[in-house]
């Protein structure tokens, strides 16, 4: 625990300072790596055989376990790598030895290397020597693959035998029961621990005095040089800080503040109370030598300094949290919406449970030595502390869960105010209240361990948790105010980009997304470890899970998929950016008609996704040598049912390229007609007359008949008939249906409207109008000009329309 804690303090402190921390050497290269396979084999074995004995001795303690863990882990990476060229090798092997092997004879079949067609030449000697030679080195490196593999399976084993191992001794300690903190004994002798933790303490502090190990670090140049460098860095980030709250601060007379400016003086509250004290504190820690590293009699003087450290780090944090998340002195720039009671309440409880947590820490390092073991001689010490501490978290962390402290500004209705988080966050409330008091009765039974274990866990999560929704609230605040359009950054992206002042962005959620996704992950590996998980067993585990799973001869592991993914995203990216610079620059540039521009579209469009998803699996790693597999396997998924898709498919690439159809033409295929919208790889869009749209497969358009109006150009007809009366003038019913034709705006001069006297029938004198329209979307405007003009030209002539008599009505049969 104080491992983990002192290693993610001291890491934030690297990316924050980079003076303050001391490098690292990298390990010097393993030089088992230039042995015979066969010795490597040999000696990974007995190192295994060793560790596997060592494991199975009981009570290892945490550095015999981490000394096992850390062989095991090597020998596992050696293995790994000799694994991996082993693979590399029999892949080249492969590639030489494929065009030796047999090849299939459509006439005679499958034929041997060594019994060749009879219509080929006999194979020679040496190429049959160096095909059994590649042979057999690809089956000794398949030999090594295998042996790499067991290692491997069986460092496995061991690596799980040691995580069982160390559960166990964690176990062990913390479900010990020791002394009960009331029961008489415990205070009979609880001087005797209290006078030896004393005497232990004051032997620590003079051995750490007596060593000058304070007094080494000032002498030391180097050191000296990168504390003066941070010193000035702090200072230089305090004055900017100061700058910065002047004109962003909550300082301002500013009567009412918008929720970004609330969110940037928060931030910047946060860094000043926080961040800034926090890396002050972590430069003092670096002047402290090294507790493992140290003699034993001082380790229980530097053990206390560090938690002395630690808990002060603690105290900021969660101080300056709450001051700038709650301003319980300055409501109106507040940024969680808690109610000024609340708000106030809730600040002052959290507060002084961190100030009892921050002064219960040391006290406890100071009298219990090491925990959570710690040395049998303050037992009974270390089981009245625990009690003492678990009380005092129930007494300061109960106030803090009440349901007054957690009251949002809203008001419900019959002016109840609500509850921050609703009910959810109730019986969160309800669950920590719960394992607190259970913390107390574990304390009050003698499992001191367990007790002290659970409430230092218990608050790390909490702080982690809250921690991470501070840190979620703030990058979706600052992503989406770099992208709003009122904001300097949105402006350079819109016009970066050449998008509308008011163009919506859609970026930031994708961002906001992958920021809590990274969140999720540091909590659930962080808070388990503070519960006891072993940090290692984690990190190996995700580490395995990254190094992916085999395809056949491919390995692919989920950042090649990442890769992949980016890869493809950036090519389409790159697409789309080449079809608007098609669109708006060049193709406007080209003398053609739109619907070549469209088509030229289209085909840019589904020749940049296939390019993109190429490249997004050549990011993968898989070899494109063996395609015949692949174009195999894909007919074999077109004849189990994509036949149709794979046809619709072909057709609309042929409907691109051989354009018997155009975006704008009007066709009638089976029962649908109506203007085609979009011509897409499997199906064509069409707008009815009804203004809907019809999804018809492009292979309609290929295999039954097609009728295009607008195939040559946008001319059409109108066919209109006309029955007069008998005794009409016919040759005055020509020339009123000519003269309306003329007349009509929509037809064209060439070709002229023709009429034709059709037939005498017993009904009338039956004629026809045939007129050509300019275009034939203006068929129903020009059909009803010509109608109206007909009608009026009849009844001014005095000619009247022939009566189609109504159809026989059939009698009924007979009875019989």
């Amino acid at each position: 625990m104080t491992k983990l804690l002192r290693f993610i303090l001291i890491g934030v402190l690297w990316l924050a300072l980079p003076a303050v921390v001391l490098g690292q050497a990298s390990p010097p290269p393993s030089s088992g790596e230039q042995r015979p396979f066969g010795l490597m084999v040999e000696t990974w074995t007995r190192a295994l055989d060793q560790i596997a004995q060592e494991a199975g001795r009981p009570n290892l303690i945490d550095a015999e376990i981490e000394r096992l863990r850390n062989e095991t882990t090597m020998i596992r990476q050696a293995a790994s790598r000799a694994a991996e060229q082993a693979r590399d090798e029999g892949s080249s092997l492969r590639t030489l030895l494929a065009p030796l092997e047999a090849r299939p004879d459509p006439a005679l079949g499958t034929k041997t290397p060594d019994a060749p067609p009879t219509d080929q030449a006999p194979e020679s000697e040496a190429l049959k020597a160096q095909r059994d030679r590649l042979r057999a080195n690809l089956a000794l490196v398949d030999a090594r693959v295998k042996q790499a593999e067991l290692i491997i399976a069986r460092a496995d084993q061991l690596t799980a035998q040691i995580a069982k191992a160390r559960s166990d001794q964690f176990a062990r300690i913390v479900l010990r029961r020791k002394h009960p903190p009331l029961a008489p004994s415990t205070w009979l002798r609880i001087g005797d621990d209290i006078d030896f933790a004393w005497k232990t303490q004051m032997e620590a502090w003079r051995a750490l005095a007596d060593s000058g190990a304070m007094t080494t670090a000032l002498k030391d140049a180097e050191h000296r040089g990168r504390t003066i460098a941070s010193v000035i860095g702090l200072a230089i980030c305090w004055l900017g800080l100061v700058w910065l709250r002047r004109y962003h601060g909550r300082g301002r007379a500013i009567t009412e503040p918008s929720y970004r400016e609330r969110a940037i003086a928060a931030l910047l509250d946060g860094v000043g109370m926080v961040a800034l004290p926090v890396l002050g504190v972590l430069l003092a820690v670096s002047w402290l030598p090294s507790v493992e590293a140290s003699p034993e009699a001082m380790r229980p003087a530097l053990t206390t300094l560090l938690n002395v450290a630690y808990n002060a780090i603690f105290f900021l944090v969660v101080y300056g949290l709450s001051e700038a998340s709650l301003t319980p002195r300055r409501p109106t720039w507040r940024l969680l919406p808690f109610s000024a009671h609340s708000a106030e309440a809730f600040c002052a409880r959290i507060q002084r449970l961190a100030g009892f947590v921050s002064l219960a820490g040391p006290i406890t390092a100071f009298w219990l030595l090491q925990l959570p073991a710690g040395p049998v001689e303050v037992a009974r010490l270390a089981s009245v502390l625990g009690f003492a501490i678990a009380v005092g978290l129930l007494a300061f962390g109960q106030p803090a869960l009440r349901s007054d402290a957690w009251q949002s500004s809203e008001v419900a209705e019959g002016d109840t105010p609500r509850l921050i988080g609703g009910y959810p966050w109730l019986l969160g409330r309800l669950g920590l209240s719960t394992l607190l008091i259970a913390i107390v009765v574990a304390a009050l039974l003698g499992y001191t361990a367990l007790a002290v274990h659970a409430s230092s866990a218990l608050l790390g999560s909490v702080l982690v948790v809250v921690i991470a929704m501070i840190v979620h609230a703030l990058v979706r605040d600052v992503v989406h105010a770099a992208g709003a359009p009122d904001t300097p950054p949105g402006r350079w992206l819109r016009r970066v980009f050449g998008l509308a002042p008011d163009a919506p962005i859609h970026g930031p959620f994708a961002i906001v997304m992958l920021a809590d996704l990274l969140l999720l992950v540091i909590v659930c590996v962080l808070v388990p470890v503070l519960w006891g998980a072993d940090l290692d067993d984690i990190l190996d585990k995700a580490k395995r899970l990254l190094t992916g799973f085999s395809i056949g001869q491919h390995r692919i592991s989920p950042i090649d998929m990442v890769v992949a993914l980016l890869v493809f995203v950036a090519a389409i990216t790159a697409v789309r950016l080449a079809r608007r610079g098609l669109r708006e620059r060049f193709l406007p540039s080209l003398n053609m008609q739109d619907d070549i521009r469209l088509t030229i579209d289209s085909m840019v469009n589904y020749v940049g996704f296939i390019a993109a998803v190429l490249l997004a699996i050549s990011a993968l790693g898989i070899d494109f040598t063996n395609l015949a597999l692949i174009v195999g396997a894909l007919s074999v998924g077109i004849g189990l049912g994509l036949q149709n898709l794979a046809n619709n498919t072909i057709s609309g690439v042929v409907l691109l390229l051989e354009r018997p159809i155009k975006v704008g033409d009007r066709v009638i295929v089976g029962r649908h007609e109506g203007i085609v919208r979009r011509i897409n790889v499997r199906a064509t869009e069409i707008e009815t007359g009804q203004r809907a749209m019809v999804i018809v497969p492009n292979s309609e358009f290929l295999q039954s008949a097609v009728v295009n109006w607008t195939y040559a150009d946008n001319v059409g007809r109108i066919d209109l008939p006309i029955s007069v009366v008998h005794g009409s003038d016919a040759d005055k019913v020509e020339a009123i249906l000519r003269q309306a034709a003329e007349d009509n705006p929509h037809t064209v001069a060439v070709p002229r409207a023709l009429v034709m006297f059709k037939t005498i029938s017993p009904v009338g004198l039956e004629f026809e109008l045939r007129a050509h329209v300019d275009n034939v979307a203006n068929t129903v405007a020009a059909q009803n000009a010509l109608n109206r003009s007909i009608l009026a030209g009849l009844a001014e002539a005095g000619i009247a329309l022939a009566a189609v008599p109504p159809p026989a009505v059939r009698p009924p049969p007979a009875a019989t």
